[in-house]
């Protein structure tokens, strides 16, 4: 169960994007907030708009960076003994390449921002919650999280990390009235992939984003009034996550790879997987290959109604039974 009015809310990556937009949420609700940003401007920006639309939230703003435990403590000092009712662990960001390739110190820090953070305030402000017997605590994960992410290696498993912590949360916390749910967006209109650089635009992956932050941020909000562990915005969306569950996981990962990699790249040799024309493999690896892409033209059309989604995915589609009983939506 979770009380809005009146109550504070921590936001990071309140500057733009989903940040921004879940923010404005949590103030609709009557949530006082502390946004958190590396970009001070931007974050003054986002306080601005909020406060001219709920003029009697209170708002603070803390500039700074998640990946060093200065920035973290600046946060945690900002926020001091009062009662967190909300945490939403939106900072992160990602980046583009090949890992061989990629900037050590800037891997390291989207680890430090994407889960050390997130681990971080979620051991601050949990606890406080459980005692209190409310509370939640709104992760953003990502599409990617379900299945290996060649060209986003460390993004990718960043996000898988997040989703599994999350629903770890969620089964310990449950009972005591708190909710902990992972949102996981497809590719969002939000500036992200422009952070990323011009190869990750003309990927087949990010070429076309077809989700606008909107439905985005309701349904993660939707999904942490009812409990839920899991919440996949957009038919879409559950389609992509849910359907690798069919095929093999090689394969998947190799599907991965083609969709994520840079258009001027061309395709990687396969030379593990080259038959020996003379073996049974090599009389009947083509059959093998077109089996292999049926099955994944007949997953992606799968129709996933809401009873199907909650089988395949039994904690999105599923609402905290315990939370309802206490009250909540």
């Amino acid at each position: 169960m979770i009380h809005y009015q009146d109550r504070w809310a921590v936001v990071t990556g309140a500057s733009s994007g989903l940040g921004r937009g879940l923010a404005a949420g949590l103030a609709d609700r009557g949530m006082s907030l502390v946004l958190t940003g590396r970009n001070e401007a931007r974050l003054d920006e986002t306080a601005h708009q909020i406060r001219r639309a709920a003029p009697s939230v209170k708002i603070e703003t803390v500039a700074a960076d998640l990946s060093s435990r200065s920035g973290v403590s600046a946060l945690l000092d900002r926020v001091g003994d009062r009662p967190v009712e909300v945490l939403v662990n939106n900072a992160g960001f990602g980046s583009y390449g090949p890992f061989a390739e990629a900037d050590p110190d800037r891997e390291t820090n989207e680890l430090a921002v994407d889960v050390g953070a997130v681990v971080a305030l979620a051991r601050a402000f949990l606890p406080g919650m459980l005692a209190r017997g409310s509370g939640g605590i709104l992760n953003v994960a990502s599409t990617i999280a379900f299945q290996p992410a060649p060209y986003q290696a460390v993004y990718g498993a960043n996000k898988a990390f997040v989703l599994s912590f999350s629903q770890a949360l969620w089964a310990e916390a449950r009972a005591a009235g708190v909710a902990v749910t992972a949102l996981c967006p497809g590719p969002t209109r939000t500036g992200f992939v422009d952070a990323l650089g011009a190869d990750a635009g003309h990927t087949a992956i990010y070429r076309r984003l077809a989700d606008s932050p909107g439905p985005v941020i309701k349904a993660g909000l939707d999904a942490l009034d009812k409990g839920r562990a899991v919440v996949i915005p957009g038919m879409r969306n559950k389609v992509i996550a849910t359907g690798g569950r069919f095929l093999p996981h090689e394969w998947l990962t190799r599907v991965s790879g083609r969709l994520l990699r840079p258009a001027s790249s061309p395709p990687p040799a396969d030379r593990s997987s080259q038959p020996d024309p003379g073996s049974r493999r090599g009389r009947t690896g083509v059959g093998s290959a077109d089996r292999r892409r049926r099955l994944a033209v007949v997953v992606s059309r799968l129709p996933v109604g809401p009873g199907r989604a909650s089988r395949q995915l039994p904690v999105e589609g599923a609402p905290d039974r315990a939370a309802q009983h206490r009250g909540g939506q």
